[in-house]
């Protein structure tokens, strides 16, 4: 299983994944720089994409816009996302958990390292 890590920011996918390291987690992490990106990576790759931490505002494609077009698609609705974010208002969780009620959690920068682990240990096989 793979995990794709998508931000614009490289500072905030470089501590993401320090946080994921430093906890164990061995899988493979795949890094988009935007929704874009992030397509081409889950056009070649879906099958091996357990996990999508995704960040909402990114230049091209934001994460809303990606994550809005990926329910429709049934291979590509079953990936698990976390939404970590700063625009972590309650108005857009409401409108994240609209656009995919599946979402597998949300998450306010600065997020504290425990959270993020938590979030993410269920869906690592």
């Amino acid at each position: 299983m793979k995990i794709l890590v998508v931000d614009d920011s490289l500072l905030d996918r470089k501590l993401l994944i320090r946080v994921l390291m430093k906890a164990g987690v061995s899988h493979e992490i795949l890094q988009a720089e935007n929704g874009e990106q992030a397509m081409e990576i889950l056009a070649a790759q879906y099958m091996d994409i357990g996990l999508l931490m995704l960040d909402w505002q990114m230049p091209k494609v934001s994460g809303i816009e990606l994550m809005a077009g990926m329910v429709k698609i049934p291979e590509l609705a079953q990936i698990p996302i976390i939404m970590v974010t700063a625009s972590g208002s309650e108005d857009n969780k409401r409108a994240a958990y609209q656009v995919n009620p599946r979402l597998a959690g949300f998450l306010a920068k600065p997020y504290k390292p425990e959270d993020l682990l938590a979030a993410v240990q269920p869906h690592l096989k």
